[in-house]
């Protein structure tokens, strides 16, 4: 496991203090099939680690790749920017392994390691029993209390050493005890890797029934249609959320244009891509005198639909959907969804702080 350190810096207006583009990839066997760009950064970033543990390309190559595509891996890549600054290489199992986290020095002591930790232990909480990781004995030596802190209480010597003048320990933890750990950090990491109170993914929750999530996830659907709906949502990030019987958070979208009009005029100009019969759309609006068509774009399908029920779980919150849409702001004293949606964005390992109007502290 390789790291990297840097000093606390300054507070800034940001939680990264060079950009706000700050954003977490997660690759699977999609990406180890077609060869993506972020799989071919992840290797440049493991790459760099070859100094400290020779071989690291050959593992890359022989047991990374082979298991992200066998979907027995999996991996992250953190971006600041256009730059590559963090990774980290999960194996799955029922003795699941921490097999690499590298974090760039100058973005460390800023909780990354914590996020890292956390949702690989959230990864494999439906197949682990228990979570491992080696390390060099020196890490353990000035980072003890970090590791600890994830339930990681003890180690011993391997029985193979990765390098050459530093004794590679081995560290292991039962799965309920990291998992214990990793949720109770869940609050405060939500706060910290949110930008101006906003949910780590969207900034409003979209209710609405599976068949239409479904058809606008198919790129079927182009319009909803809402009785109300406010202009000022324009150019902002939607969540979708499928109600009963799925009772899920299933993609994300974005809103490019509000319109609103007369029922008549809205079915006239967006009919063929509301996504629905004329006697659906009918029944819909009723005796409306007003409705608005929410054009949606760069559409976003979740790899797995996040259900309600084991958000709720996590968080020991019982989450009521809105019948139509929510705001998803962390400061709002009702704001479960806004938490929520930030779960999501963590075991779904896809995220990136969308505003930068609020400082945050260092850590």
């Amino acid at each position: 496991m390789a790291t990297s350190r840097r000093s606390s810096p300054e507070q800034s207006g940001t939680l990264f203090p060079f950009t706000s583009e700050f954003r977490i990839v997660k690759l699977g066997s999609e990406d180890a099939r077609k060869l993506t760009d972020n799989l071919r950064v992840l290797k440049g970033l493991i790459d760099a680690s070859e100094d400290m543990y020779p071989s690291i390309g050959r593992w890359f190559s022989t047991k990374v790749v082979p298991g992200l595509r066998s979907s027995q891996r999996a991996a992250w890549v953190g971006y600041e920017g256009q730059n590559a600054v963090a990774a980290a290489v999960l194996k799955t199992g029922e003795r699941s392994k921490f097999c690499h986290v590298k974090i760039h020095r100058d973005l460390q002591d800023m909780d990354l390691g914590r996020l890292f930790f956390t949702m690989m232990t959230l990864e494999v909480r439906h197949l682990a029993k228990e979570i491992h990781f080696t390390l060099p004995e020196s890490l353990w030596e000035s980072k003890a209390k970090f590791f600890r802190s994830f339930g990681f209480s003890s180690v011993t010597k391997a029985s193979r050493q990765y390098r050459n003048g530093d004794v590679e320990l081995v560290c292991s933890a039962p799965l309920a005890i990291a998992q214990r750990s990793a949720l109770a950090r869940l609050p405060e990491l939500i706060v910290k890797f949110n930008v101006g109170g906003y949910s780590m993914v969207g900034d409003i929750l979209v209710s609405m029934k599976p068949k239409y999530a479904d058809r606008i996830l198919a790129g079927s659907k182009l319009v909803e249609v809402r009785k109300k709906f406010s202009g000022r949502w324009v150019g902002r990030r939607a969540v979708l959320y499928a109600s009963s019987p799925q009772k899920a958070l299933v993609g994300e979208a974005t809103v490019r244009a509000v319109t609103s009009g007369s029922p008549t005029e809205i079915w006239a100009r967006f009919g063929p891509n509301i996504g629905c019969s004329s006697g659906e759309f009918a029944e819909y609006v009723g005796g409306a005198t007003k409705v608005s068509a929410i054009e949606l774009d760069d559409v976003y399908p979740y790899r797995e639909p996040v259900s309600v029920s084991q958000i709720s779980h996590l968080l020991r919150q019982d989450l009521r959907p809105p019948q139509s849409y929510c705001d998803l702001r962390l400061d709002d004293p009702k704001g479960g969804w806004a938490r929520a949606v930030s779960v999501a964005s963590i075991l779904h390992g896809r995220f990136s702080p969308r505003r930068c109007d609020s400082g945050l502290g260092d850590a």
